[in-house]
């Protein structure tokens, strides 16, 4: 009998969060910046980290990027978020994908060595101290399709399109965003 084992693909290392307060973005950011281990963990906005696929997408893009001195971006984090954006444009990419002044919830997402499937336990435990650093409350809010968060990214959907293939858009926008020439 064969085995169905958990595919990488099924589970991205991600935790949402919620704030009583609206954050004041300047600061959440240097605040985070003192308390963050490594450039692996990078804050989104609610309705951008959609699917696991999707995240992984990211992940190897921009691992791959960093690896070979090809990134758009200075750090790795930031990287992913150009990716995961889908643009050749840092800035472009914090306006689409990251937090915005006021946020109320979103993701904390770590950014996996390409090497490896297996999320080490204190992965968990560094996203709880981080969370708590950042007077963030996690919630089990799922990753889900999300069609206003797909165009946000800047992906030209219409009413019409299938739920189902809003993810396969969503991957090919990141794999799009170093070959083609616009933002």
């Amino acid at each position: 009998m064969l085995k169905q084992s958990i595919s990488m693909w099924d589970e991205f290392p991600c935790w949402s969060w919620e704030s009583t307060e609206p954050l004041e973005l300047k600061s959440f950011v240097q605040s985070f910046q003192k308390i963050v281990p490594n450039q692996r963990w990078v804050f989104c906005r609610s309705d951008v980290a959609q699917t696991s696929r999707q995240l992984w997408t990211a992940t190897t893009v921009s691992n791959r990027n960093t690896e070979r001195g090809t990134a758009q971006a200075r750090t790795l984090d930031a990287e992913f978020l150009r990716v995961l954006a889908g643009t050749h444009n840092v800035s472009e990419a914090f306006k689409r994908a990251g937090l915005q002044n006021e946020s109320t919830s979103g993701w904390l997402l770590h950014i996996p060595e390409q090497a490896t499937s297996e999320i080490p336990d204190s992965v968990e435990q560094e996203a709880n101290q981080l969370l708590n650093g950042l007077g963030l409350s996690k919630t089990s809010e799922d990753l889900q399709i999300n069609f206003d968060g797909a165009k946000n990214l800047g992906i030209s959907l219409d009413e019409a399109t299938d739920l189902s293939r809003i993810e396969a858009s969503l991957i090919g926008h990141i794999l799009l965003a170093d070959v083609s020439s616009s933002q």
